[in-house]
């Protein structure tokens, strides 16, 4: 059974439309878990049209309390738990942080959308500034209603032996079965690899080796069927997203990470990229 009771929703005030609410409806109906609808705004003072900065404030965060209460009134009364909860800030980008780890978030569920290339290049974009801070898996949704896809993708580095590597591809899977148990799809594996005859053998040490080989035995640890398991030669930022589209995944599950050194860089600005070309729905994991 999935661990998604407690959800995290970024409600984006400049926008009527509401992917990432809808996502965590579905998720809370199948899963039995709650809501929290979290808003971070902000006027400067100056473009305030009340007598005071105070009052101002006050009657600022009650509209969009009262805004926030329409978007979730259908949940409720379909006998949804939803809640709302209101930043007063500019730093949004850290309030989500702040806001999850204060409610005590499962996953945190953000609306996302493409962005372009010099802005990837010269700017961190909300979304991954979210993701490398958040106490919390978090889910970025395309705007879609429903389970369409086919598969859950899990997307690993298997070449890499070390214990910062083999612990996020852990964490992967741990999600990854837990969006497949939840939306009753089957959990495929995507590995990016730099040639067919790729040095994999840590992945074998200690393990029972199966009929089949190398694949066979790395599939049967990883709990899936080697049908399920796509080793493949290429950069992380074709391949993926090739066999994501091919596949016709509804999520791919992957990772960033949190470090300032060069190998957070190199697999940050890989992620991005990753992320900007997938059409589904993305996990990622820390």
């Amino acid at each position: 059974m999935s661990n998604y009771k407690n959800l995290f929703v970024v409600i984006d005030p400049t926008s009527e439309s509401q992917p990432a609410l809808e996502r965590a409806a579905l998720i809370a109906r199948k899963n039995k878990g709650g809501i929290t609808a979290f808003s971070a705004i902000y006027t400067p003072v100056e473009e305030m049209t009340a007598s005071s900065r105070k009052t101002g404030k006050k009657a600022e965060l009650k509209a969009w309390d009262n805004t926030v209460k329409e978007m979730t009134a259908p949940l409720r009364a379909s006998g949804l738990r939803a809640r709302n909860v209101q930043y007063w800030t500019q730093d949004w980008y850290a309030a989500v942080s702040r806001g999850a780890l204060r409610e005590g978030a499962d996953l945190v569920i953000k609306s996302t959308f493409r962005h372009g290339k010099l802005q990837r290049l010269l700017h961190s974009t909300s979304d991954f500034v979210i993701m490398r801070h958040s106490p919390a898996p978090v889910l970025l949704v395309r705007e879609r209603k429903t389970f369409n896809g086919q598969v859950i993708l899990a997307a690993l580095d298997l070449e890499s032996s070390s214990s910062g590597h083999v612990s996020i591809n852990n964490l992967i899977m741990k999600n990854a079965r837990q969006m497949a148990a939840l939306t009753g799809l089957p959990l495929h594996v995507v590995a990016a690899v730099s040639s067919k005859k790729a040095d994999l053998g840590h992945l074998l040490v200690g393990v029972e080796v199966q009929e089949g080989g190398r694949d066979a035995t790395i599939a049967h640890s990883f709990g899936i069927d080697v049908a399920n398991l796509h080793i493949v030669r290429g950069t992380a930022k074709k391949v993926i997203p090739e066999l994501a589209d091919s596949l016709k995944a509804e999520i791919v599950v992957m990772g960033v990470t949190t470090n300032n050194g060069i190998e957070g860089v190199l697999i940050g600005t890989t992620a991005r990229k990753v992320i900007d070309t997938l059409e589904c729905d993305v996990l990622t994991v820390h």
